[in-house]
């Protein structure tokens, strides 16, 4: 029967409206009040009748459903590119950390999430105490409470012929120059045309986070470092010839902010090249071990102690490392054993998956790990270096196709859940943590997630280096 779908909807709908109606009369209808429900199914029921109608009327006038049309309709569903499934986890997040807490609250009331942020006399606070521990250390008043690597100290230095807020007033100026080039121009570079809306969207979204907030009223400079990073990396791919630069850039972070160590396995452009790795790292290696001298061993000597004293505040909403995370909710000693070995199984498991395949490129999912571990692992790492995670989320969502999924259907239903849960934990860290609820302040458990779901999609579906376009 042609006309089935629409009489079908037709018989439905006239037969839910007219229950709802005649309700009274069968003894089914609501004792008392207004009958609020039974307007609501009479309502539900023209609707679905106005359905059937307009149905009617696509068939009479010579088209019909294809045969096919759910199953078709679902295929495209699980056909959607990855950014279907970012968008869909950042309007998740928003809803849960934005909306519902701002507007539809228990209280009833507008309540636009602040206190946020530690509360300080004046903004730039790091950048004040960065240049204070300078001169205090050339001056030899006394001993400084915090110390930084050697070149760091040098590199901020100049900054001392400026009164403040001139001095934090530059700072801000080299990380939003460096917020601009790491989370747009070299994503942009990176990737491929096909992925610039994913690119402009994660970079509109995370211009306005909360961790950025959180850095530039501190004066930090995770994003300047990062920066320095993320354009080794790419010039070490893109630009063979140029390395010596690649190093030196690479080099230069590490001594900013020591976690971007860790990244050093990004420098490999051939798996199966043993020896030459070794050398790279060697060098590498000792080339920072010698910067660290450049003031000089007394200097060192007061660096290295800092550095092993070094503990993690009972900070819990502005420190999202493994010691934290731990210490503060008091939670069992053998859990934090625990989360290191998973991040290390983890990070195991993408190095073996980058030495199987040894692909030419950037490894979105190894550069994403090496991020996590430096969040993770260090005793204290706050919030204000989450703005970290806009690249390799891009990198990551950009090499990740459910369309490249083997041809069955759950295995794309996975990684439709993966890349959407792994959206709306990256989203979370974009908005306060005082939006969240207490069990969810912390940001740890969204590096969790991330960790976890670029781990397992990597099981169910191959990614795609990015390698020049």
């Amino acid at each position: 029967m042609k006309n089935r779908y629409p009489v079908l909807l037709i018989a439905l709908g006239a037969v839910l409206a007219l229950l709802s109606i005649f309700a009274d009369f069968i003894g089914l209808g609501q004792k008392g009040g207004v009958p609020a429900l039974q307007v609501i199914w009479a309502e539900i029921g023209v609707l679905i009748v106005l359905l059937g109608v307009g149905l009617f009327i696509h068939q009479r006038n010579g088209t019909s459903l294809p045969s096919g049309f759910l199953r078709g309709l679902v295929e495209q569903v699980r056909d959607q590119p990855a950014f279907t499934w970012v968008v869909l986890g950042f309007l998740l997040a928003c809803l849960a950390f934005y909306i519902f807490p701002t507007f539809l609250n228990p209280e009833h009331r507008f309540q636009y999430a602040s206190g946020y942020l530690p509360p300080r006399e004046n903004i730039g606070f790091d950048t004040r105490l960065t240049l204070d521990h300078i001169r205090v250390w050339f001056m030899g008043e006394r001993e400084p409470k915090y110390i930084f690597p050697a070149l760091s100290s040098v590199l901020f230095t100049p900054l001392l012929l400026l009164r403040y807020p001139a001095n934090f007033f530059v700072v801000t100026g080299f990380t939003l120059a460096s917020y601009l080039i790491l989370n747009l121009l070299l994503p942009l570079l990176i990737t491929k045309r096909e992925h610039r809306a994913l690119v402009f969207f994660i970079f509109a979204a995370s211009i306005f986070s909360y961790g950025l907030q959180f850095e530039l009223e501190t004066g930090q400079f995770y994003t300047i470092a990062m920066t320095l990073t993320a354009a080794a990396i790419y010039i070490f791919h893109r630009h063979p010839s140029y390395r010596i630069f690649a190093y030196i850039l690479f080099s230069i972070s590490i001594q900013l902010k020591v976690f971007p160590a860790i990244f050093v396995v990004m420098f490999v452009d051939d798996w199966r090249d043993w020896k030459g790795i070794l050398k790279r790292f060697i060098a590498l290696g000792l080339a920072n071990f010698a910067l660290l001298f450049l003031l000089g061993y007394s200097y060192f000597a007061v660096f290295l102690s800092h550095l092993i004293d070094s503990g993690a505040a009972n900070e819990l909403p502005y420190n999202h490392s493994i010691y934290a995370f731990v210490t503060s909710l008091s939670l069992p000693g053998w859990l934090e054993g625990f989360l290191y070995a998973y991040f290390f199984l983890c990070f195991i498991v993408i190095l073996v998956r980058a030495y199987v395949r040894n692909e030419k490129g950037i490894d979105a999912a190894l550069w994403m790990a090496c991020l996590i571990g430096g969040l993770m692992l260090p005793a204290i790492s706050h919030d204000y270096n989450l703005p970290l995670l806009a690249v390799p989320f891009i990198l990551v969502m950009s090499a990740w196709n459910v369309r490249d999924v083997r041809d069955v259907p759950w295995m794309k239903v996975v990684s439709m859940l993966l890349i959407t849960a792994a959206s709306f934990a990256y989203s979370a860290t974009l908005f306060p943590s005082t939006a969240r609820p207490a069990w969810l302040e912390n940001s740890f458990l969204f590096l969790f997630v991330l960790l976890t779901a670029v781990v397992v999609l990597g099981f169910v579906q191959q990614p795609i280096n990015h390698e020049g376009h």
